[in-house]
C-alpha cells in the first residue's frame, strides 16, 4: 500500500495492491472484504446500535465525529507486474469491478450495516492461482471511541491511531480448516459485521506499507521500518511486515521515542510528552513479557515491538509487532496497571497474532488465554500485590481475575459463544477473567510443569493456522494422556458453577475415650471438581482425603481417640473456580477459634470495595 494523511479533512488517501492465492481445491468466483471503519458512518450501523456510541467509557465530542471507507476503484490486474503507485489506477484498461461490490450482513440482517461486502469477481479464479487487485480508496478516520481514529492532544497537536482502516480480504476456510468438514464440497468465507463486543479474524500474508505523513510526525507501525525520505514538507516512511495478518500504524508531532535491545528484538516506546518519566516502565514491562512468553510458550519470531502511549479509546489495543498501553500523569508505583495493560496487550501477540484464531466466534481463545498467562507473569514477577500494593492492602493479578469472574453471574457465559451473542456483561467475564481462572485452575490441577508442556505443544503445532478451541483440548488431553471432556464439557463449552461447603461437624462420645466425629460436606452448585477435604485433629494432627465433588452430599466419619476439630475443603486454594471460599472451612462446635473465617470476610469485602474503587477510575 501506499498512503497519504491528511490532517486537514482527518483522512487517508490510499492505494492497495492485493494479491491472493485461492487455498480451496476448487475454483472461486466470489470475495469477501471486511470494510471496520464504516462502523463508524452514522447511527445506525450494528456497532453504533449495540454500543449508543459508547466504547468502555469513551464516545464523541465533536459535532462530526464519523468514519467511513469508500472505495473509488478496483481492477483485476496481473500479479506479475509491480506496484506502482505513481501511476494513476485507471490507467489500465482493466474492467472496474466498483459496480460488482455488494454489501451483506451474514449476522444480524442490519442492511444500514456496511461492514462487510462481497464481490463477484469476472472469472473464476482456479484452485492455487494467484490474482492481483488494485484498490484505490479514500478512509475517513472517525474521532477515536473505538480503537482507531483520529484525537487533539493536551498539547493541541492532533494524533492518530490507524487501526482497521483498509477494505481487508476475509477468511475463506477450506475442508478441513476450523469447523468446516473435511468432506464439504467448498469452502466458506468467514467474515462478521463489527460489533461492539467483537475484534477480528483474518489471514497471514506479507505487508508493504508507504505512509506519507507531515514531516514533523514521528510514525510507529507494524513490522520494521525499511526507509525514510522527504519531499515539500510531507516524510514518507515504509514498513514492511511479514507473516502477520494485520497493519496497523500511529502518527503524532509530539511522540518521544525510547529503544531498548532485548536479544533480536529492538523494543521502540513513542510516549506523550507529560509521561515521559514512565518511558522505563513501558521498556520494562515489554521486555519482562518479551522474556515470559519465550520461556513458557515459544519464541517471538519478529525483530521488532513498538509500545504506544496511545489517547483515549484507542489504547488498550493490539495489532502485529505494535501494541497501545495507557497511563496518566503521575501513575504511582504501586499501581502497576501500566504494567498489566503492556503485558497483556504483548500476549496477543502470541494468542492473537500468532496463532490467530477467530476473535469473532471464540474470543476466549485469544483474550481468555491471554489474560491467563497475563495474571501468571503479573503475579511471577512481582509478588504479593502485583496489580495493586498499597501499604497493608495487596492484590495480585491472578486473585483480581477470579474476582471479576466471581462477581458477575458467574452461572452464565459460555466460553465458546459468538461475541456479539453474549448479554449484559458477560462478554467481558466469559472472554478475559473467567477463561483466566479456568486455566489457572487447569494448572493447579495437573501441575506447572504439564501446563508449561500443554502451552508449548499448542503454540508449536498450531501457530500460523487459526487453531479452534476444539484443537486446544485436543493438544491438552494428547500431552497429557488423560481425558479432559469433564473439565472442557463444564467450563469451557457449559456454564458450571463450582461452590463446596462444609455444612457441619458433629462429635459422638463412645466408651473407653472413643469418640466418633462426622464431617459433612455439601455441593452447592451444578459444576463437579476433585477437592481434597483436611481435617484436623484435637491433638493437632491432619489428615488430608481426596474427594471427587461429584456427591451433593457427603459425610466423612472417623473413628478414635481424637476427635475432628475442624474441617477445610481445598486448603491450598488450588480450585480457583470455587466461587465461595468463606464456607469451606468450619470448626466443631466445642471449638471458639472462628478468627478465620471472620479474618477472610473481612479480607473479601476490603478486596471488593478497593477493587470497584480502582476499576470505576480506569473505566
Amino acid at each position: 500500500m501506499d498512503v497519504t494523511l491528511r490532517p486537514e479533512s482527518n483522512s487517508i488517501d490510499g492505494k492497495q495492491r492485493l494479491t491472493w492465492r485461492n487455498p480451496d481445491s476448487v475454483p472461486v468466483k466470489e470475495l469477501q472484504f471486511h470494510m471496520y471503519l464504516n462502523a463508524f458512518k452514522n447511527k445506525e450501523t450494528t456497532f453504533m446500535k449495540e454500543s449508543g456510541g459508547v466504547h468502555r467509557g469513551a464516545s464523541a465530542t465533536v459535532k462530526d465525529p464519523w468514519g467511513s471507507i469508500q472505495i473509488s476503484s478496483m481492477k483485476m490486474v496481473n500479479p506479475m507486474d509491480d506496484f506502482r503507485p505513481e501511476i494513476p489506477l485507471g490507467s489500465n484498461s482493466a474492467e472496474d469491478l466498483v459496480d460488482r461490490i455488494t454489501f451483506i450482513q451474514p449476522d444480524d440482517g442490519n442492511l444500514a450495516d456496511e461492514t462487510v461486502f462481497s464481490i463477484q469477481l469476472p472469472r473464476e479464479v482456479a484452485p492455487g492461482e494467484t490474482i492481483a487487485l488494485e484498490i484505490l480508496f479514500e478512509s475517513r478516520l472517525p474521532e477515536i471511541v473505538a480503537r482507531t481514529g483520529w484525537k487533539t492532544a493536551d498539547t493541541g497537536n492532533p494524533f492518530y491511531f490507524v487501526g482497521q482502516w483498509f477494505p481487508k480480504i476475509a477468511v475463506l476456510e477450506v475442508p478441513g480448516q476450523r469447523y468446516i468438514p473435511e468432506d464439504a464440497e467448498k469452502g466458506v468465507w468467514n467474515a462478521h459485521q463489527f460489533h461492539v463486543n467483537s475484534e477480528f479474524y483474518a489471514d497471514f500474508g506479507k505487508y508493504d506499507v508507504t505512509m506519507r505523513v507531515p514531516e514533523s510526525y514521528v510514525v510507529g507501525a507494524s513490522g520494521v521500518q525499511m526507509e525514510t525520505s522527504t519531499e515539500n514538507g510531507m516524510k514518507a516512511v515504509r514498513f514492511e511486515a511479514d507473516d502477520v495478518h494485520d497493519f496497523a500504524w500511529t502518527a503524532s508531532p509530539d511522540y518521544l521515542e525510547f529503544n531498548q535491545q532485548w536479544r533480536h528484538v529492538n523494543v521502540r516506546a513513542l510516549i506523550q510528552p507529560a509521561h515521559k518519566g514512565q518511558a522505563q516502565r513501558h521498556l520494562d514491562a515489554a521486555i519482562t513479557a518479551l522474556e515470559k512468553y519465550d520461556a513458557w510458550v515459544g519464541e517471538y519470531p519478529y525483530t521488532s515491538l513498538t509500545v504506544v502511549d496511545a489517547i483515549g479509546g484507542s489504547n488498550g489495543m493490539e495489532y502485529p509487532t505494535l501494541i497501545t498501553a495507557g497511563t496518566n500523569y503521575g501513575l504511582p508505583t504501586w499501581s502497576r496497571f501500566l504494567e498489566l495493560v503492556i503485558i497483556h496487550e504483548f500476549g496477543h501477540q502470541y494468542f492473537y497474532g500468532l496463532l490467530a484464531s477467530n476473535e469473532f466466534e471464540e474470543a476466549w481463545l485469544d483474550e481468555g488465554m491471554n489474560s491467563y498467562i497475563e495474571s501468571r507473569i503479573m503475579d511471577e514477577t512481582y509478588g504479593p500485590g502485583a496489580a495493586i500494593s498499597l501499604g497493608p492492602f495487596k492484590l495480585g493479578d491472578i486473585e483480581l481475575q477470579r474476582l471479576s469472574y466471581a462477581k458477575q453471574r458467574p452461572s452464565s457465559g459460555a466460553l465458546v459463544t459468538n461475541s456479539w451473542e453474549h448479554v449484559g456483561g458477560d462478554y467481558g467475564k466469559s472472554t478475559y477473567s473467567k477463561p483466566a481462572t479456568v486455566m489457572n485452575t487447569l494448572e493447579r490441577y495437573w501441575g506447572w510443569d504439564m501446563q508449561q508442556r500443554f502451552l508449548k505443544a499448542y503454540y508449536e503445532r498450531w501457530r500460523f493456522k487459526h487453531p479452534t478451541t476444539r484443537d486446544l483440548q485436543s493438544i491438552a488431553e494428547e500431552v497429557s494422556g488423560t481425558d479432559l471432556e469433564w473439565f472442557f464439557s463444564q467450563f469451557v463449552y457449559g456454564t458450571a458453577v463450582v461452590d463446596y461447603s462444609v455444612d457441619s461437624i458433629l462429635i459422638t462420645d463412645k466408651e473407653d475415650d472413643q469418640f466418633v466425629s462426622r464431617v459433612r460436606v455439601h455441593r452447592e452448585q451444578d459444576g463437579v471438581f476433585p477437592t481434597t477435604l483436611r481435617l484436623r485433629f484435637d491433638d493437632g494432627t491432619t489428615e488430608d482425603v481426596l474427594w471427587d465433588g461429584a456427591e451433593r452430599w457427603k459425610d466423612f466419619r472417623r473413628e478414635g481417640t481424637h476427635k475432628i476439630v475442624e474441617a477445610y475443603l481445598d486448603p491450598d486454594f488450588n480450585n480457583l473456580l470455587d466461587v465461595n471460599r468463606l464456607n469451606n472451612r468450619k470448626v466443631a462446635a466445642s471449638e471458639s477459634d472462628n478468627s478465620f473465617a471472620r479474618l477472610a470476610q473481612r479480607r473479601a469485602i476490603m478486596i471488593y470495595q478497593t477493587l470497584f474503587y480502582v476499576l470505576s477510575g480506569l473505566f
